[in-house]
Formats: structure tokens, C-alpha cells, sequence
């Protein structure tokens, strides 16, 4: 990531054009969620470019745990978020390496809305679901960026 340099975020210019799901599995839960219950949440991301097209992907991976239970019962959401961004080029300085070094900023933006979006996709599937009304709390977009997703 670049440094946390200010730059100027267009919403225009952004456009989430695919929601890719990678991976959906929800446990089943025997006893109803109590809305009181721990949820644990671990969150990870991932991402890729394409200069020339100027594409910009951003995948989540968020594991909810509900840690009271034996055996534990877990919830994990894994999408790809691809967006196309109209002025990618004025998002990243080229670094020592000669590698794109995106700022903090716009990976962020992407961040919050690719979690916010998910946010509603993990609502919709644990409602229909023995989790039932379970909301995922809004959390600061760049601690999404803190943590990378392993390689499988």
C-alpha cells in the first residue's frame, strides 16, 4: 500500500460490476440464536489488478463463530468483489520494485463497500437460515485490510 497519501475518491468512478460467491457454508444451529450470544468474527481479504483494463478485485473471507456452543458452530462467507474503476490510474504510485502501490485510501473505500455489501448477503442467507436475524456490526474498513487471506 501506498503511503496515506490524500487523494480524491470519485463514487462515480467506481463500479462494482461482479459479486462472485467462493464459498458459503453455515452450520446448522439446533437451539435458536440468542441474540445475547458471543459471536466471534474473523475477517481477511485479498486482491488483484488489471492496469489496462483497469479492474480492481477485492475478496472477503469473514467467519462468524458462535463460541458458546459444543461443538462450536460457524458461518463462513468467502466472495470476490470486481469492480471496474474508471481513473484506477490516479489510485497507486509505482513503487521501488516497479510494482503498483495502491493508497490506503482507495483500498479502503473498496474495502467498506465490498463489506457493506456483504453485510446485507450474510443478513439475507442467515435469516433463511437457524441463525436467523444475525447482524454482522459495522466495523472500520481499513482494520479489513490488517489481514490477508491465506493461500490454499
Amino acid at each position: 500500500m501506498a503511503e496515506n497519501k490524500q487523494i480524491s475518491i470519485d463514487p462515480e468512478k467506481i463500479h462494482l460490476v461482479q459479486i462472485e460467491p467462493m464459498e458459503v457454508f453455515i452450520s446448522e444451529v439446533k437451539e435458536p440464536f440468542n441474540q445475547e450470544e458471543s459471536i466471534g468474527m474473523e475477517i481477511a481479504h485479498i486482491s488483484g489488478y488489471d492496469l489496462d483494463k483497469k479492474d480492481f478485485l477485492l475478496g472477503l473471507d469473514i467467519i462468524l463463530t458462535l463460541e458458546n456452543r459444543i461443538p462450536e458452530k460457524t458461518a463462513r462467507f468467502r466472495y470476490n468483489f470486481h469492480f471496474a474503476i474508471d481513473n484506477l490510474e490516479q489510485m497507486y504510485n509505482i513503487n521501488e520494485k516497479d510494482e503498483p502501490s495502491f493508497h490506503k485510501q482507495f483500498a479502503a473505500t473498496l474495502a467498506g463497500i465490498s463489506y457493506s455489501t456483504l453485510r446485507g448477503i450474510m443478513f439475507e442467507k442467515l435469516f433463511h437460515s437457524s441463525w436467523g436475524s444475525t447482524i454482522v456490526p459495522v466495523i472500520n474498513p481499513a482494520k479489513i485490510l490488517e489481514r490477508w487471506i491465506d493461500p490454499e
